[in-house]
């Protein structure tokens, strides 16, 4: 009796964790909506999708319909699940598609009251959900004659790098 009551125990704990595993698993979000709706000085747990950009300098995860907004990447990586699947990827400056877990900081604190929409946003990644090659088809897609353009990135992130 003892022993079936320590099996069944151990089931029901088992159910437990795994049902708050499939809850603590965070729906991905838009990365617009995070650029624009993440207060100065905040920052959220988030899962979200973007077009991962490894330049020579800095990381960024850009989307097609904010192309004038980057976040920049840091990767502080729990796992490594992933990891060598997205360096070969993104290898030679590809962009690439992926989800990421993580902290997303919204902009510096800045004095004065008024937000400044051209503030670069922070995520720290902690791990890597998924990374595709980003399909020919995606709004972010360099164009089939010009493989250096990059329609999602604006030169302007490289500058706001330093602020």
């Amino acid at each position: 009796m003892r022993h079936t009551l320590r099996i069944l125990s151990l089931f029901a704990i088992c159910l437990v964790a795994k049902q708050a595993a499939a809850q603590a698993q965070l729906p991905a979000l838009s990365l617009c909506d995070l650029q624009t709706r993440v207060a100065q000085g905040d920052h959220w747990s988030v899962q979200v999708e973007g077009v991962y950009l490894n330049g020579s300098d800095a990381r960024y995860l850009v989307a097609p319909v904010c192309s004038g907004l980057g976040t920049r990447i840091e990767f502080e990586l729990k796992t490594h699940r992933k990891w060598n699947r997205l360096v070969r990827k993104s290898r030679n400056f590809r962009e690439t598609l992926v989800i990421f877990d993580g902290e997303f900081y919204g902009p510096p604190k800045q004095p004065g009251a008024i937000r400044d929409k051209n503030a670069m946003t922070e995520m720290v990644v902690y791990s890597i959900q998924s990374v595709k090659a980003l399909p020919s088809h995606h709004p972010c897609a360099p164009p089939k004659y010009d493989r250096t353009q990059c329609p999602c990135f604006q030169g302007d992130l490289v500058a706001k790098k330093g602020d």
